[in-house]
């Protein structure tokens, strides 16, 4: 009786994979758009690198008040940005290997020789979206299944002393493509060997 059950169980198994494969034939010719999307992003306003370009661009030196920051979409107190003191902008500006402090820009030696009058914000904007592509059919049944993803991030440095923003870095990469691709040539028929093996297995243990 428990070999029959087991048995019973696997053709019932096979019969909703060929129920399965049959409906999505008939989806993936009627059109697309089932395969999944997903989007992440950081905290922040912006939703494309040009966004992050164009409101870094707006910053001027010595003039952009602390306050007009978050107008730009560099705020601070949303949790998105580290805040170094001048510890923190002497270990960025001047590392081991690194610039001499004849080097450094003006305003990044004035900040540091300020100590606790100035204050670093480092912001880092990103979005990341992937999307499975292909064949819908081939995907859900796991017979290959391709995704897409694209990735764009960005770093703004922003020293500020006296209420205003006297020094600017920008660094940032617009755009990263990936395309993973992964097969598995029996599709459903991966899962379908481990049914039956363990069906055998139940049914000869009786």
């Amino acid at each position: 009786m428990r070999r029959l059950d087991a048995h019973g169980k696997l053709l019932t198994l096979l019969f909703g994979l060929l129920l399965t494969s049959s409906s999505l034939l008939l989806l993936s010719g009627c059109g697309g758009g089932l395969l999944p999307e997903q989007q992440a992003q950081t905290t922040s306003p912006f939703h494309s690198y040009d966004q992050v370009v164009e409101s870094f661009d707006q910053i001027v030196p010595n003039m952009t008040r602390a306050d007009d920051l978050p107008n730009l979409g560099f705020d601070a107190r949303n949790g998105n940005a580290d805040v170094l003191s001048y510890l923190g902008i002497q270990e960025r500006f001047l590392p081991a290997a690194g610039v001499r402090w004849e080097h450094l820009n003006p305003a990044v030696r004035a900040c540091i020789r300020a100590e606790l009058y100035c204050t670093a914000f480092v912001f880092r904007p990103s979005r990341t979206t992937s999307k499975r592509i292909g064949n819908t059919v081939a995907d859900i049944l796991g017979f290959q299944r391709i995704t897409h993803s694209s990735r764009w991030s960005a770093e703004i440095i922003l020293l500020v002393m006296n209420g205003r923003v006297i020094h600017k870095v920008f660094s940032g990469n617009p755009r990263t493509d990936n395309l993973d691709d992964k097969r598995q040539p029996l599709g459903p028929l991966q899962d379908v060997g481990g049914a039956i093996s363990r069906a055998a297995g139940s049914a000869t243990s009786f």
